[in-house]
């Protein structure tokens, strides 16, 4: 089987990124919408951070600035990229003084969203939460500046150590109607928090009004079958859900609404096609995604690599696997310079669509590549559909040894270990920070591609394990499984 019902599910289900943490010096995220560009330098080095090139980044945003002809919006991304390459190179402290002096002399949006950018990416969550909260009424439109990614991952890491900020920054966030820069409503895996909190404050028939707003996978699922709401699960707003074609319909609903918004951007229509392949209509992403890559290349720009690694994956969902191949070698011929992080997606998506040699060649060029728990996933299961034995034992050691739990978890699966991947999963149900991975996984969710019961199926060792007496004797303290209309088959 191709790449990943247990990695792929999570990258779909929680393809809001609840689970992705922004708060990373090697990855500050982008605060908001790029100011437009009039230095070819900031151009370059922008490219340069993404490339990896830190100190090249930074020669080319001195250069750009000694000319002293940039307009005040170059100077703002000046500062930001300057900080975004010395964060990235370990001079945290550095970083924040440039984008505060930024700030201070030229006090703006762009500016004040760049400070908390780069504060996340220090690892100082707490001072980026306190900036959010301190915004009043009037000026709280500011916090759309920031970007989804960042936002989560300021989450994440107060509930990480357990902030009492955390449940303030959720509220204020949902009754200050947060969406981001390119939203139209709070992100659903925002407001499922805040259903969270609402309940711990004993306002259930709140918490109840609120779930009728949800309508991601992701938020669905967990609603559903973490013990965290089951307060909720008597009510009939809820219980309804359980109806057949309930939770299709609330989805489906969703990606309607989107489709009606003016203007959708490239995370938009990324995760309208997550949706749609997440209910069974892989042909519809497909058309999307096509369409959002045609607007990109009609207004001269580039579509992202995600969108159409997202086309791939939706033409492997259809059974065409050598249009998936056929993408990703395309991304291999368009795209001079690779970043490893998309080397790995671009093999698991070759992986997937049974070009396991070429997989093994991908990873084959990312120096390095024993460190990235996605290539140990791909090069375990690839190796083992080519009888490579050793290869596949090595990876399969790697991810032992990096605790790699969600990506150790799938290996285990699409190589055959049917009772080690058992033994792990009731395991991370007592984690706390992998208890919500694995309440995902341990759903029964239907698979639409594959049907049949063919035990060397990837699919089908899924539901076996979740099926398995151990799973199941071990999940009512953390909520139950359901048997889900969406498919679990979907990687990134």
């Amino acid at each position: 089987m191709g790449a990943a019902a247990v990695k792929g599910l999570l990258a779909l289900l929680l393809g809001a990124a609840w689970l992705l943490a922004a708060a990373c010096a090697n990855a500050a995220p982008q605060p908001s919408v790029v100011p437009p560009v009039l230095n070819a330098s900031l151009e370059q080095a922008a490219t340069a951070i993404d490339e990896g090139r830190h100190g090249d980044a930074l020669g080319l945003v001195a250069k750009a600035e000694a000319t002293g002809t940039l307009s005040e919006q170059d100077g703002d991304w000046a500062a930001y990229l300057k900080a975004r390459a010395l964060a990235s190179t370990g001079a945290l402290t550095e970083a924040q003084a440039v984008v505060r002096e930024r700030q201070r002399l030229y006090p703006n949006a762009y500016n004040w969203a760049s400070v908390v950018s780069i504060l996340s990416a220090a690892g100082q969550q707490e001072e980026a939460a306190r900036l959010i909260l301190g915004l009043d009424d009037k000026s709280f439109l500011l916090a759309n500046r920031l970007r989804r990614g960042l936002m989560e991952g300021i989450l994440n890491a107060l509930e990480a150590g357990r902030s009492p900020q955390r449940d303030a920054l959720v509220t204020r966030l949902v009754e200050g109607r947060y969406t981001g820069p390119s939203g139209a409503h709070v992100p659903d895996t925002i407001r499922l928090r805040y259903v969270g909190v609402l309940l711990r404050q004993n306002r259930p028939e709140a918490a109840a009004r609120e779930t009728l707003a949800l309508e991601a996978p992701v938020s669905l699922t967990l609603l559903l079958t973490d013990n965290t709401f089951s307060p909720l699960w008597r009510y009939p707003s809820v219980r309804q859900l359980l109806r057949p074609g309930a939770l299709v319909a609330r989805v489906d609903r969703g990606i309607q609404a989107r489709l009606e918004q003016p203007h959708l951007h490239s995370s938009d229509w990324l995760e309208l096609m997550r949706s749609l392949r997440a209910i069974g209509r892989p042909d519809e992403a497909v058309r999307l995604g096509l369409n959002a890559i045609g607007k990109a290349r009609s207004g001269h720009g580039v579509a992202s690599a995600a969108l159409r690694l997202e086309v791939g994956h939706a033409y492997a969902d259809m059974g065409e696997a050598w249009a998936a191949r056929r993408t990703a070698k395309e991304m291999l011929k368009e795209q001079a310079v690779l970043p490893a992080a998309l080397r790995v997606d671009i093999a698991d998506l070759l992986e997937r669509s049974d070009d396991d040699e070429g997989a093994l060649l991908m990873l084959g060029t990312i120096e390095g590549n024993e460190t990235l728990p996605g290539a140990l996933r791909v090069m375990a299961c690839a190796a083992h559909d080519l009888g490579r034995s050793e290869r596949r034992d090595a990876a399969l050691v790697q991810l032992e040894a990096i605790g790699a739990q969600e990506e150790l978890l799938h290996a285990r699966l699409c190589t055959g270990r049917q009772e080690q991947a058992r033994d792990q999963l009731v395991a991370m149900l007592s984690m706390p920070e992998q208890r919500m991975t694995a309440m995902l996984t341990a759903q029964l969710f239907e698979d639409r591609s594959k049907p049949g019961t063919d035990v060397r199926d990837f699919s089908y060792r899924l539901r076996a394990l979740v099926a398995s007496e151990a799973v199941q004797s071990a999940m009512p303290a953390h909520g139950r499984t359901l048997a889900l209309p969406f498919s679990p088959l979907v990687p990134r």
